[in-house]
Parts: structure tokens; C-alpha cells; sequence
């Protein structure tokens, strides 16, 4: 079953001119082959030559009249124009990693590489820690012989947790230094057996981790493909599970409003099957927490199957193969421990015959709104209450047509707090979200920029407007590839490639 746009949010369509190195265009917004096959049926006789005259007369005049009907959403503020050569124009500093470098909290970065984690501040980006995963159990684990499949998260209380396939080792630090505290084998236990289809074939799934993501208080959300788990600090201060629900397959997005609310954004992907062809369905939920009761409790022992006491590998039961067996006794103390359950309240849901979709970023804005760039289209929606307030459909300006503006959005910190931009290999295009006395809410676009050498940004820190971008380099250094990683700080770096160590320079 599909489903469009919610027709009575209102909508309006915003076209971007002028915008630079845009080689390849995704989707035309005028339908070049249906207005042919219109006018070839209403009128035959007409040449090919007179018929494609007419359609680009046609895309024209509409091209115009859409520009114009939204010229007054521009209020371009020159002052604009300085913060984001101060930010973007000059890189400042270039640092260079062994290992691809991945964002851990508040701006500090880590890197997997010769069998070592290490951690660096965010600063002059010096090397915190060190953990030597080949020491552990965690280097010995099987992922497709790659150990840079492990990734990592930090928790207020310093604790990190790494994910390796279904494995979560949990290290504190002590003295200065990290020790391994807790080794936990992630499976479905505890959750009702889920099947995987294709056609008319179903099959038992095979339980997957996908990422686990820190949230306050010591906490974290562990996702699979069954649903996801909620880890938190017990009595003998180590972690166990709180929470446990099942969930749509492709969590994409997980934001924490407080510590009991959270938005969840979902990309499901369908297959072909005999009821049409593959798409893709949207869905975003607020997710609220709270204390878990008796009935629940029974209700989820209740609804286990005898089928939940075996793994299962990709095409069935897998007692024999590996002896792997969950005890039923085990499963029951797992739901007997929980503390916490949740309620869904889908606030948006999006799909379209034969089409995929995707989340391009989100922000948030004066904590009140969210603000969701989905394919080419921003969502804004109220942050507590999940209504959607209004929705801006996002189009660029080419040659012959007008094309669906698939951009990344990014929060651009400021005083008011209600400002955000559109990136796309080089392109900004800064906004700013204004809500009127009425209440209704209104998109101004106060500045547009080009800077040539930049072709990808992420968000260092959502403190301030500090970015970066990752490159390879074809370097390979003792069989490992090195990644550079540039940052926007008043700092610089040169680093000798053939060494392994930074070389800081301040200028």
C-alpha cells in the first residue's frame, strides 16, 4: 500500500539558481516523455520538430513562473557571506590518519587501524588513548577478516562500547588507562522469531545488529534487524538490558528529545514481489519511555514461541551446525529484568509506487522544531506533538528543465538559533526559519555560496560551526590505506607521509 504526501500540509516549491559543478541531475521535474505523448495524441499530425518546440516553450514559461512566485523567500544578508568565507573558504588545518577517522562525541575522532583503537581530543587532535584490540577478544572475532567493520561510541561516563558483528565489549577507564569491563553476545533473545521473505518463501531471519548509538544518562540503544535494545548501568554497576522492542528494519535516524522521547527515522526497503515492484517506505515515529508493567511483561513471555529458544542462520534453524542454544530460562530472565517499555506514535509515513526514498539529514531547530530533508523535500515538523507544520519542496534551476534538489542539510549555529543550510559539492544555500505571529512557519534564504574545493562537509560539532571533510589518499603505507581528514580550526598540520605520528604547526 502506498502513500503520498499528506495533502493538507501546505506546501511550497523553492527553485535554486546559479548553482555550480552539478554535472549529473536526479529526476526531471517536467516530464519530458508524458507531455510528448499528450500532445502526439491530441495532435497527430504535428511534427516532431513543432512538438518539441512547444514542450520547450512550455518548461520555459513554467520554469519562469515558479521563479517568480518565489522570489520573495530571498533576503540575501551579505554579512552571511563573511562567516561562511571565514568558515569554508581557507582550510585551516589537514590532519592525517591511518585508519579511516569516524566522529566519537563532542568533536573528538577515532580511528581502527594495525589492530589499534585510538582516540584523539579536539584540539591539536594528540592521541588520548590507545587500545590494542588484537590483546582482546574483540580482535579475535570473525567479520569478514576486517577489523575496520568495529566501530565505537563513548558514554558520559568516558565508558566506550564497540560493536563488532553481533559482539558488544564495554571498556572503562581507570588510572588513565581503558581495561576491558563487559563482553556481551547480542542475539535475539527475547524477541518473538521474525521471518525474512521473498516471493512467497519466508524463512527464519537471522538476527543482525546494524549500529548502537550513546543517549543520556549512561545509556545506550543497541539496533538490529529485529528491533532495537536499550543498555543501561545496573547495581553492580555494569550494563544490562532495560528495554526491548521490536521495530521496523533501517533505523536511519535516532534523536533524543530527552531521556524518556525520542524521534526514530526509518527507511524500509520492500522487495519485488507479486504485489508490485520494490520501493522504499518512509517512516518517522516518536518514540516515549516509560516504566514497564506487569501485563506487559506477561504479555511479551506470552507472545514467545518455542521457536525463539534456537539461533537460526540465513535459511533456518542452526542447533546442530554451531550448538548454539538459547535457554529458555535465560530468555525469560532477560524479560523478567526489563525496566522500561515505549509507546509508537507514527507521525509520518511516505511511499511511492516503484520509487526509493532517503533522508538527507535532519536539524533541529530553537528545540521546538524538526526540520528533515527528505529527497528533495524539507519537512518540518513540531518537535513534541510530531505535526507537521509545512512541507518545501527543493528545486534547481538547469538548462532545459527543473531538477530535484537531493541535498544534505546541516545545522548553522547563530544566536537566534534558526538557521540552517543546504550543501551539495560546493553549493550553500543558507536558510533561516522563521515562525510568524500566526504560528505559521516561513523559509528565508539570506545567503548562497560557492566554495570549489569542497565536495563533501560533516558537522564536527553541533556546539558551533566547525566541519569536515574526509578524502583517500592512494598512498598505501605498510599495506594500510591512509585517510586525510580536514578540519575547520585555526590550527595547521604537516605531516611527513612516510611517518606515522602527527606533526603540528600553529599559524
Amino acid at each position: 500500500m502506498y502513500k503520498d504526501f499528506d495533502k493538507s500540509v501546505k506546501q511550497e516549491s523553492i527553485v535554486l539558481s546559479n548553482l555550480n559543478n552539478l554535472d549529473e541531475y536526479i529526476g526531471d521535474y517536467f516530464d519530458i516523455w508524458k507531455m510528448r505523448y499528450e500532445k502526439e495524441k491530441k495532435r497527430p499530425k504535428k511534427s516532431e520538430e513543432e512538438i518539441e518546440a512547444e514542450i520547450k516553450e512550455e518548461i520555459k514559461k513554467n520554469k519562469e513562473k515558479l521563479k517568480n512566485n518565489n522570489l520573495y523567500l530571498y533576503d540575501i544578508d551579505n554579512k552571511k557571506s563573511k562567516e561562511l568565507e571565514l568558515t569554508f573558504k581557507q582550510l585551516k588545518l589537514k590532519v592525517h590518519f591511518k585508519g579511516e577517522p569516524k566522529i566519537l562525541r563532542d568533536g573528538k575522532f577515532y580511528t581502527i587501524s594495525e589492530g589499534c583503537f585510538n582516540m584523539y581530543n579536539n584540539k591539536l587532535f594528540n592521541k588520548l588513548y590507545e587500545i590494542k584490540l588484537y590483546e582482546n577478544k574483540l580482535y579475535e572475532i570473525k567479520f569478514d577478516n576486517d577489523y575496520f567493520k568495529i566501530s565505537a561510541i563513548q558514554l558520559d561516563n568516558n565508558d566506550l562500547v564497540f560493536l563488532s558483528g553481533n559482539q558488544l565489549l564495554i571498556y572503562r577507564l581507570k588510572n588513565g588507562k581503558y581495561s576491558l569491563l563487559q563482553e556481551i553476545e547480542e542475539n535475539k533473545r527475547g524477541f518473538k522469531l521474525q521471518y525474512s521473505y521473498s516471493a512467497c518463501d519466508a524463512y527464519p531471519k537471522s538476527y543482525k545488529v546494524k549500529f548502537i548509538k550513546e543517549i543520556s544518562g549512561n545509556r545506550f540503544i543497541c539496533v538490529s534487524n529485529y528491533g532495537f535494545k536499550i543498555y543501561s548501568l545496573n547495581k553492580k554497576n555494569e550494563y544490562s538490558i532495560i528495554l526491548l522492542n521490536k521495530h521496523y528494519e533501517d533505523i536511519k535516524i535516532i534523536h533524543e528529545i530527552d531521556e524518556n522521547n525520542f524521534i526514530f527515522c526509518t527507511n524500509m526497503h520492500c522487495d519485488d514481489s507479486l504485489g508490485g515492484q520494490a520501493h522504499d517506505i518512509i517512516f518517522i515515529d516518536l518514540i516515549k519511555l516509560e516504566g514497564i508493567t506487569k501485563y506487559v511483561i506477561d504479555s511479551k513471555l506470552k507472545e514467545l514461541t518455542e521457536e525463539n529458544d534456537y539461533d537460526d542462520d540465513y535459511f533456518g534453524f542452526n542447533t546442530e551446525k554451531n550448538g548454539k542454544i538459547i535457554d529458555k530460562n535465560e530468555v525469560k530472565k532477560v524479560i523478567k529484568s526489563l525496566k522500561l517499555t515505549c509507546k509508537y506514535k507514527n507521525i509520518f509515513e511516505y511511499s511511492t509506487y516503484g520509487e526509493s526514498h532517503s533522508f538527507y539529514g535532519y536539524v533541529i531547530i530553537k528545540n521546538k522544531f524538526f526540520v528533515v530533508m527528505i529527497d528533495n523535500y524539507i519537512s518540518i515538523f513540531d518537535l513534541f506533538n510530531g505535526k507537521q507544520l509545512k512541507r518545501y519542496e527543493i528545486l534547481i534551476d538547469g538548462e532545459d528543465n527543473l531538477y530535484k534538489a537531493e541535498m544534505e542539510i546541516k545545522k548553522w549555529n547563530n544566536n537566534e538559533d534558526n538557521e540552517f543550510l543546504l550543501f551539495k559539492n560546493g553549493n550553500i544555500v543558507l536558510f533561516e526559519l522563521k515562525e510568524e505571529q500566526n504560528k505559521e512557519i516561513k523559509l528565508k534564504i539570506i545567503n548562497q555560496s560557492y566554495f570549489p574545493n569542497i565536495e563533501n562537509i560533516e558537522k564536527l560539532s553541533e556546539k558551533n560551526n566547525k566541519f569536515y571533510l574526509k578524502s583517500n589518499f592512494n598512498c598505501m603505507e605498510n599495506d594500510s590505506l591512509i585517510h586525510s581528514l580536514s578540519i575547520e580550526e585555526m590550527l595547521g598540520n604537516i605531516m611527513d607521509k612516510n611517518k606515522k605520528s602527527f606533526n603540528i604547526s600553529i599559524f
